[in-house]
């Protein structure tokens, strides 16, 4: 079974370090986390934005899915996104833990959409477009 995630969820995560964060890193970590869908170039899979990052090396990031996403290929983006920034120069960082994520569920005691696998809800989404023309249609976010 998978489990598709279409609401918004925060994710916590924290640096290895033993001294706190410059405000020039706060600042720098800010920049690479906030550019990584544009830079990757998955702006239509996903939106990232900062929430928060503390000196002590601890940030939150709020993750919008637009497209169906499944858990497996939200941890891989938060696992490259993260990987990604601490190669930087300027964030002299290796080691990396996700400490909470909270989930932003805008109606509470929905049933989860599910599938077998992506291959047959990519089908039935594809069945409910058909005859839309893409150009005219916009996304939700």
């Amino acid at each position: 079974m998978t489990v598709i995630v279409q609401n918004p969820l925060d994710v916590i995560i924290s640096i290895d370090t033993d001294e706190e964060l410059s405000g020039l890193q706060m600042f720098a970590l800010a920049d690479a986390l906030d550019g990584y869908e544009i830079e990757k170039e998955v702006e239509d899979k996903l939106v990232v934005d900062i929430v928060e990052i503390s000196s002590a090396g601890v940030f939150a990031v709020h993750i919008i899915p637009k497209q169906m996403l499944t858990y497996k290929d939200l941890i891989f983006f938060i696992n490259d996104m993260v990987s990604q920034s601490l190669k930087r120069d300027d964030l002299p960082f290796e080691e990396f833990k996700v400490k909470k994520v909270l989930f932003r569920t805008s109606e509470l005691g929905k049933p989860s959409e599910t599938s077998a696998d992506m291959n047959e809800i990519r089908e039935k989404v594809n069945r409910l477009w058909k005859g839309y023309k893409k150009d005219q249609m916009r996304s939700y976010v």
